[in-house]
């Protein structure tokens, strides 16, 4: 009985499952190159500096504590912000105080309407392109890469099983392969399709901390804010009217119906690192998230 395709099935299983392992190999040294971004750089406003400390609801608490500082709103021993009159020198605090209207907001609404604001991604890719933050895009092309790879082993692998099959050659360890080259090209692919979340790199997590030692963007309650975020506001009246809100927000959470919709609610909030944010990789740790340099599949 001659081989299938001349190449004997022990030594075929041997360069299939190298094969397998170079693509894993290649997304984890993508993954980890995309995570480590490139050292040396660091922020240049405070807005960035309060992205790298804390995503886009830190940036919003720091909108809200510079309207604070600058006594353009106040807040309430309830936790809920209302403008005192001025108007805003930029378009984070202008879209600020148009959140808080007239009647007052909560500072929640008003953070989450900072942090969607049209010049926020602008933000966001100036930290990428100088490596503080992962590049999306090149995320989003080594997952698809690696996906395209494992496809291509999964193409090869089917035919040689059915040549091989065909021809009464054993196929046992060929199938054990194809097994687990289905479950790498299920998990690529998912993260390939879905939108990676941006997530702060090693060079950026450098520059925040040494911003926070040099005092760089530090300075005064907005300053702290940034850094740490408003429950560490230096005022404690500020501190105590958040913590009011907070628990507030979390009584009326608890109370809220637990049916289908508020179980469909319930995960809309996801961390803003979060997300396929790595490079390609081969194993995934358990759930639908695709992250790079943490949890799900690590980059």
């Amino acid at each position: 009985m001659t081989d299938t395709w001349g190449i004997p099935g022990p030594v075929f299983s041997g360069l299939y499952l190298g094969l397998l392992l170079a693509v894993a190999l290649y997304g984890a040294v993508r993954g980890r190159r995309l995570s480590q971004g490139d050292a040396g750089s660091a922020p240049e406003r405070p807005e960035e500096f309060a992205l790298l400390a804390g995503g886009r609801d830190r940036l919003g608490e720091f909108v809200v504590a510079t309207l604070l500082a600058r006594q353009f709103v106040r807040l309430d021993s309830a936790g809920k912000l209302h403008r005192t009159g001025g108007a805003a020198p930029d378009d984070l605090g202008r879209a600020a105080l148009a959140r808080i209207g007239k009647s007052g907001n909560s500072i929640a609404r008003v953070s989450a309407e900072v942090g969607q604001h049209a010049s926020v991604p602008g933000l966001e890719a100036g930290l990428a392109a100088r490596g503080l933050l992962t590049d999306v895009r090149a995320v989003r092309a080594a997952w698809l890469t690696t996906a395209v790879a494992y496809w291509a082993l999964a193409v090869l692998g089917a035919a040689r099983l059915i040549a091989g099959s065909a021809t009464g050659h054993p196929v046992g360890y060929l199938v054990l392969l194809l097994v687990l080259n289905a479950v790498a090209v299920a998990v690529t692919s998912v993260c390939a399709a879905n939108r990676p979340k941006i997530r702060i790199t090693a060079a950026g997590r450098a520059a925040l901390e040494k911003a926070r030692r040099d005092g760089t963007f530090t300075a005064g309650p907005a300053g702290t804010v940034a850094s740490h975020g408003l429950s560490a506001h230096p005022d404690k009246d500020v501190r105590l009217a958040v913590g009011r809100a907070v628990r507030q927000a979390a009584a009326q959470v608890y109370r809220r119906p637990r049916g289908r919709w508020a179980a469909a609610g319930g995960g809309a909030a996801a961390g803003y690192y979060g997300g396929c944010g790595g490079g390609g990789g081969s194993s995934c740790g358990g759930g639908s998230s695709c992250g790079g340099g943490g949890g799900g599949c690590g980059g």
